[in-house]
């Protein structure tokens, strides 16, 4: 099977490498979102049988100012492998966002549930599920939410950096979702490559319980400690979102119901605190080769 993921250096992408090393792999190098032509051209020689679209504009406050770049590639970039992948008869999976949603129900997501996205990050993500839902019969869209890994800008290696730099931190404690460790969205995809029975359509995954921002990073820091990744536990405060104001809004409540389907391909359920272990152990290690 001619799997071709859509991404190189991400977090994602650095996952599917370990697990998928007989894949191909494009970088921004390949990617000519304004030259359409080209594009087919080349995705038609790679002839894959599955593409996967791990990339995105994710820097979520950014975005606020430079809409174009974020609709380029999280809209424009979908719709275009989404009209290749559909003149090829080829799976297109694609990764999207919980952001997707405002963040007011008091209830889990469920796929069906309606969008309503309350930034430009989220608005542009959805163009681009719109895009591949429509134009792409074959399709399998994956929404995951606050996605980490030992590489990449993410959450837990912020975190380890400032409790480096600062003695007291303030995290926000009313934002509630679902961490997920980029190695369990990985296998997924990789389950979805591997066995194609999955019914073309929208899926959730997410790993484990739903905390809020402040939790997870006291996890994270009482893990670390133990693997000695971190001198001292920052002292952290736990503060509203109205106390840390960004450019752009968040969701509040944005806690996603794990798609049956989907886990069922795996060994077990995604659990994001056995994810950090992971991560923490593999930052552990790395740590001690640099030392040596």
């Amino acid at each position: 099977m001619n799997i071709l993921v859509i991404g190189e250096t991400g977090q994602l992408a650095r996952q599917l490498q370990r697990l998928l090393p007989e894949a191909e792999f494009w970088g921004r190098d390949h990617l000519e979102w304004d030259d359409p032509s080209n594009l087919d051209d080349r995705l038609q020689s790679a002839a894959p049988d599955i593409i996967v679209n791990t990339t995105a504009y994710t820097a979520v406050d950014k975005a606020q100012s430079e809409p174009q770049a974020a609709w380029s590639a999280n809209a424009e970039g979908p719709r275009l492998l989404s009209a290749a992948a559909s003149k090829l008869g080829t799976r297109l999976i694609h990764v999207s966002t919980d952001y997707v949603f405002d963040g007011q129900s008091t209830s889990d997501y469920t796929e069906s549930d309606p969008t309503r996205p309350i930034n430009v990050y989220g608005a542009t993500k959805l163009a681009g599920e719109l895009a591949v839902s429509t134009m792409c019969p074959d399709h399998i869209i994956i929404r995951t939410s606050w996605v980490f890994s030992d590489n990449g800008t993410n959450f837990v290696l912020t975190m380890l950096r400032l409790a480096a730099e600062r003695e007291a931190l303030s995290v926000v404690s009313d934002q509630i979702g679902r961490p997920t460790y980029a190695g369990d969205l990985a296998e997924a995809i990789v389950q979805v490559c591997r066995k194609p029975t999955l019914t073309p359509g929208t899926y959730h995954l997410s790993g484990g319980n739903a905390c809020c921002w402040y939790d997870f990073a006291v996890e994270i820091f009482d893990q670390a400690l133990k693997r000695k990744l971190i001198k001292r536990i920052p002292d952290l405060t736990a503060i509203p979102t109205k106390d840390y104001p960004t450019p752009a809004d968040r969701p509040m409540r944005c806690v996603m119901a794990p798609s049956a389907a989907l886990t069922e391909l795996l060994e077990k359920p995604p659990n994001w605190i056995e994810g950090l272990a992971s991560v923490l152990d593999s930052l552990a290690v790395q740590k001690l080769n640099q030392a040596n």
